[in-house]
Parts: structure tokens; C-alpha cells; sequence
């Protein structure tokens, strides 16, 4: 028997399992889309994994060569780029360097120069290391990593201090600029009140002079 609360047609048939289709589908598209549409994904995701594979292939031939491919990507993806927008990218790119101890520009001498006796450079290397992790808040002055020569431990705990110091100066300069501009709003609102004050007397005074008026 038919269930009157069927809300497909009892004049079509069905296949299996799958419904009729039904009259009013409240404006979602119809069964026969859904299904077209899904066939279509399933080809083009077989089509798009074929691809990738292709992709993946040709990268992994770069890569053999001795390609660094996200410096490839990086330069691919600016060749848009207008000589000044590059140009603007490459010095925020040093700025950011610099502030994280990196050697780039002037501070490439951070790590020695040509002339610099390995022994010197390898202090050099692990002072300027501890900096950076001062800076990021990483690991102990006391406790170099593991790989750490034992007798470069005392550069990497005195890099590691100056760069908790720059960190420590950084939130000093935070703290007072926050304190000045509280402070400044403070006094702010303390003038408001003085002016809130005078305009009450004014207010006042004019009320008395009415009321004498008024009497007379």
C-alpha cells in the first residue's frame, strides 16, 4: 500500500534502492544534477590528481638538479612584481633579518669574514646562535644544545643574554609607552572635569542672577 505521505510520485518507478524523484525539491537542484555533477567532480579530482603527479614529478627533477625550490616558488611568484615592490620586499625582508640577529648586510661580519680564523668563527657562530635564541625566548643561557662544542658554551650563554636583554628592553619600552599614555589620558579626563566644574558655576551664577531679576 502506498504511503500517503510519500513525497515522490507514485506513478514513476524505482530503481533499487534509489527514490523517484520528486516534485518540489524547494528550489535545491534536482537528483538527476546532483548526481551529473557528482560523476563530473569524481573526473575532474582524477584528472587533478594526474596532474598533481605530473607536477610532483617535474619538481622532484628540479630538486635532483639542485634547484631550492621555495626560492623558486618565491621568485616565480613576484615576477608580477614591479622593481619597486621588489625592492620594497627584499629591504622588509633584511629588516626582519637584522631584529632576529640573522646575518644579512652589515651583520654578515657577525660570523666573521674571509680572514677570520675558523677557531674565532665557530665562537662566532655559536654567540650569535644563543642571540637568536635569547631573542625567540628559546632554551636556557646555561644550557646549550647539544651539539654545542663544550668549549663554545660560554659564547652561546652570553649571546643568549644579550638577546633576552633586547627582548627584556623591548617590553621596558612597552611598559612606559603604556604608562605615558595612560597617564596622558588621565590628565585628559582630569581637564574634563575642571571644564565640567567652570560650566556648573557659570550655570549657577545665571541661575542666581534669574532668580534676582525676579525677586525684583
Amino acid at each position: 500500500m502506498a504511503n500517503d505521505n510519500d513525497a515522490y510520485e507514485p506513478i514513476q518507478g524505482t530503481v533499487g534502492s534509489i527514490p523517484n524523484e520528486p516534485q518540489d525539491t524547494n528550489g535545491l537542484p534536482s537528483h538527476d544534477e546532483i548526481r551529473m555533477a557528482a560523476h563530473d567532480q569524481v573526473q575532474w579530482n582524477l584528472k587533478r590528481k594526474a596532474l598533481n603527479d605530473q607536477i610532483s614529478a617535474f619538481r622532484k627533477g628540479l630538486k635532483a638538479k639542485g634547484h631550492i625550490l621555495g626560492k623558486l616558488d618565491d621568485e616565480v611568484r613576484k615576477l608580477e612584481w614591479t622593481p619597486e615592490e621588489y625592492k620594497a620586499d627584499r629591504e622588509a625582508s633584511d629588516h626582519y633579518a637584522q631584529a632576529m640577529a640573522q646575518p644579512v648586510g652589515t651583520q654578515l661580519e657577525l660570523y666573521g669574514t674571509d680572514a677570520t680564523p675558523d677557531p674565532v668563527r665557530i665562537q662566532l657562530k655559536w654567540r650569535q646562535l644563543g642571540v637568536k635564541h635569547g631573542i625567540a625566548g628559546i632554551g636556557w643561557a646555561n644550557q646549550p644544545p647539544e651539539d654545542c662544542p663544550f668549549d663554545c658554551a660560554q659564547s652561546y650563554g652570553e649571546g643568549h643574554e644579550e638577546g633576552q636583554g633586547t627582548v627584556r628592553r623591548a617590553f621596558q619600552t612597552r611598559l612606559e609607552q603604556a604608562k605615558a599614555t595612560a597617564d596622558a589620558a588621565r590628565e585628559g579626563a582630569e581637564d574634563d572635569d575642571d571644564q565640567i566644574d567652570i560650566e556648573d558655576a557659570v550655570n549657577a551664577a545665571n541661575d542666581d542672577g534669574d532668580q534676582s531679576q525676579e525677586a525684583a
